[in-house]
């Protein structure tokens, strides 16, 4: 156990140290990391977190909302991936965040995916995925 408690120590090191990296593969493969991980700190479910809100490549930011989406029960978690969606500019990652909310048949993200809806800057066909998904949540 003590063992195993370490290996999961450091692999968390590595990967919120990958998080700082200049080179999105180094991020990706941080992100990745938590794949192999059973179970993840605070610590890292908020690192991915402030990777899905900040970082500046979309599949990096893709990938941590996968990498979320197992944490996604965790109250604090869920909170934190209804508010990424009026964060996000990509339209890619607005879809993604929908998607994952009618998966989730998160009732609470329909006021955030809405406010998308009201952006000029959401592209029309973007626009036609949130309203399918706000439909298929309520």
């Amino acid at each position: 156990n003590q063992l195993t408690s370490e290996v999961t120590e450091m692999k968390e090191m590595m990967l919120l140290t990958l998080l700082e990296k200049e080179s999105p593969s180094d991020r990706l493969k941080a992100v990745h990391l938590t794949s192999d991980m059973s179970t993840v700190s605070e610590k890292v479910t908020d690192a991915l977190i402030h990777t899905l809100n900040k970082d500046e490549n979309v599949n990096v930011r893709l990938e941590a909302l996968e990498a979320l989406y197992p944490y996604a029960e965790n109250s604090n978690v869920r909170r934190a991936l209804i508010a990424s969606i009026r964060n996000q500019e990509s339209p890619l990652v607005q879809v993604a965040l929908a998607e994952m909310m009618v998966v989730l048949q998160e009732k609470k993200s329909v006021d955030e995916l809405k406010h998308l809806l009201e952006k000029e800057e959401t592209p029309e066909e973007i626009k036609l995925r949130l309203q399918e998904s706000i439909q298929t949540i309520i």
